[in-house]
C-alpha cells in the first residue's frame, strides 16, 4: 500500500504596471499597498461544475473541439474521464463521460494520432494501465484502448520523445520505481512499453528538454511508499536523442514530494525544476544550464500540496507557482521576484479538497485562469477566473499586527478596524481572529478588520 500518502488522504475518499513613472504615480497617490495589488495574482470566487463519478484526481486544459476555447479533462477514481466543454467565458456545458481503465490519477492532452485534435491519455493505477482515447473531432471521444503501464502507474505525460514528431507517452509507476516509455506508431497506437529506473515511488513525471540539446527529458517527483524520508527525491533522465534514456540522476526534495513541474522560473531560458511536497512546501531546483540543477530553496504553501502548476499569473513575464492544497481547500499561488526566487503565498479558495491544478486562459480575456480538480464527495472542478485588483481575504491568525499588515496589502486589501482583546492562546500583539473570514473574495482595496491579542487579563 501507499501509506505515506493513502492514509492521510483516507478522509476525503471516504466521504504589472507596464511603465516605470506610472507605477511611481499610483505608489506616491495610494502607497506602498497599491504598488503590490499592481503585482500581485487575484482571482474570482470560485465556481464550480459537477465531474463525473467520484474522487476527481486530475484536471488537464486544451480545446478538445476546435472551437478556439479551452476545455477541460477530469479524470476521477471511480473509472471515468469527464470532459466539459468551454462556453467561451469560463463557464461550462454539461459534462460527458468516458469510461477508461480503473483508478485513474492522471489525465493529459495531446494530438496522438496526427490528426490536428487533441486526444486524452489516464494513467490507471488499479490496471496498471494507460488509457488512449481518441478525439473524433468534435470534442466527442472513441472507446479506449489501453496499453500495459508498470505497476501502479500514478502520472502520464505526452511529448514527441524520439524525435520523429509524433507524440509519445511517459508514464511513473509509483509502486514499480520505473518510468515507461511508449512510442507512437504514428496512428496514435503505441508500441510495448520500454522501462526506465526512477527513484522511489515515482508520482508524478513531467518533460522538458533540460539540458538545451532540443530532446525532451523526464524528470520524476519520488515521494516513496515507505516511511523512509532519506529517499524524497527529484529523478532526471536525460533524453540520448532517440527516445531512450540515459540513468537517472537524484536531487533531495523536501518531504514526500507529490508532484513536479517544468519551467523557466529564473528566465535564463533553461527549464527549472519544481516540487510540490505533501508537508507543506516547495521546493525550487534552479538548472545550471546543462541538465544538472542547483541545491534546492524551498518556500511554503498551504498544507498538503498534492499537485504543482507553472504559468505567469500576473501578467509580469515571470512564471509563478500554483499548488493544489488539499487539506485546506485553497490554491496557494507563489509570484516570482524575479531570478527565480518566490513571494510568500497568497491563497485561494477552491471546492473542497482539490487534488490538482492546471493553468489556462478560460474566458479568453488573455489572462491565464485556475482549474482545480476536487476530491470530496460530489467531485467538482472549481474555476477562479484572473481578475487584477480583487482583494482576496488571507488567514492572518497568528500573525504579528506589522506581519498581518503585510499580508493583507501584498492581497490588494487593507486594514479595517483593529480591536484589541485578551486571550489565553494567542501571543499579545498578534492576530486573534479576522473578518470576513479567509478566502472572501472582496472588491480592490476591500476592509479586514482584525482583534489583536492583548495576552492575558
Amino acid at each position: 500500500m501507499d501509506r505515506r500518502f493513502e492514509a492521510r488522504l483516507g478522509v476525503f475518499g471516504a466521504r504589472g504596471c507596464a511603465v516605470f513613472l506610472a507605477c511611481l504615480g499610483v505608489a506616491l497617490t495610494l502607497g506602498v499597498a497599491a504598488l503590490f495589488a499592481a503585482w500581485t495574482p487575484s482571482f474570482a470566487a470560485a465556481r464550480s461544475f459537477t465531474t463525473g463519478g467520484v474522487l476527481a484526481r486530475s484536471v488537464a486544459i486544451g480545446d478538445l473541439n476546435g472551437d478556439g476555447k479551452p476545455d477541460l479533462a477530469i479524470a476521477a477514481v471511480t473509472n471515468t474521464v469527464s470532459v466539459l466543454l468551454n462556453r467561451g467565458d469560463g463557464s461550462f456545458q454539461a459534462r460527458r463521460d468516458y469510461r477508461i481503465g480503473f483508478e485513474p490519477r492522471s489525465v493529459a492532452i495531446g494530438d496522438l494520432n496526427g490528426d490536428g485534435k487533441p486526444d486524452l491519455a489516464t494513467a490507471n493505477a488499479e490496471t496498471d494501465t494507460v488509457s488512449v482515447l481518441l478525439n473524433r473531432g468534435d470534442g466527442s471521444f472513441q472507446a479506449k484502448l489501453d496499453y500495459a503501464a508498470g505497476l501502479r502507474p500514478w502520472s502520464v505525460a505526452i511529448g514527441d520523445l524520439n524525435g520523429d514528431g509524433k507524440p509519445d507517452l511517459a508514464i511513473a509507476n509509483l509502486w514499480a520505481d520505473t518510468v515507461s516509455v511508449l512510442l507512437n506508431r504514428g496512428d496514435g497506437s503505441f508500441q510495448a512499453k520500454l522501462d526506465y529506473a526512477a527513484g522511489d515511488g515515482p508520482r508524478s513525471i513531467a518533460l522538458g528538454d533540460l539540458n538545451g540539446d532540443g530532446k525532451p527529458d523526464l524528470a520524476t517527483a519520488n515521494g516513496g511508499t515507505s516511511p523512509d524520508y532519506d529517499e524524497d527525491t527529484v529523478s532526471v533522465l536525460l533524453n540520448k536523442g532517440d527516445g531512450s534514456f540515459e540513468a537517472r540522476l537524484d536531487y533531495r526534495t523536501g518531504r514526500e514530494p507529490s508532484s513536479v513541474a517544468l519551467g523557466d522560473l529564473n528566465g535564463d531560458g533553461k527549464p527549472e525544476l519544481a516540487t510540490a511536497n505533501f508537508t507543506g512546501n516547495v521546493s525550487v531546483f534552479l538548472n545550471r544550464g546543462d541538465g544538472s540543477f542547483q541545491a534546492k530553496a524551498d518556500y511554503g504553501t498551504g498544507p498538503a500540496p498534492a499537485l504543482i502548476a507553472i504559468g505567469d499569473l500576473n501578467g509580469d513575464g515571470k512564471s509563478d507557482l500554483a499548488t493544489a492544497n488539499i487539506e485546506a481547500s485553497t490554491v496557494s499561488v507563489l509570484a516570482n521576484r524575479g531570478g527565480g526566487s518566490f513571494q510568500a503565498k497568497l491563497d485561494y479558495r477552491t471546492g473542497r479538497a482539490p487534488y490538482s491544478v492546471a493553468i489556462g486562459d478560460l474566458n479568453g480575456d488573455r489572462k491565464p485562469d485556475l482549474a482545480t480538480a476536487n476530491s470530496h464527495y460530489p467531485s467538482t472542478v472549481s474555476v477562479l477566473l484572473n481578475r487584477p485588483g480583487l482583494c482576496t481575504v488571507q488567514n492572518v491568525k497568528g500573525q504579528t499586527l506589522p506581519a498581518a499588515k503585510r499580508t493583507i496589502a501584498r492581497a490588494n486589501c487593507r486594514v479595517g478596524k483593529i480591536r484589541r482583546g485578551y486571550s489565553k492562546t494567542v501571543k499579545s500583539g498578534r492576530v486573534i481572529s479576522e473578518t470576513p473570514r479567509p478566502g472572501t473574495v472582496l472588491p480592490n482595496r476591500g476592509k479586514v478588520n482584525l482583534v489583536v491579542s492583548r495576552g492575558l487579563a
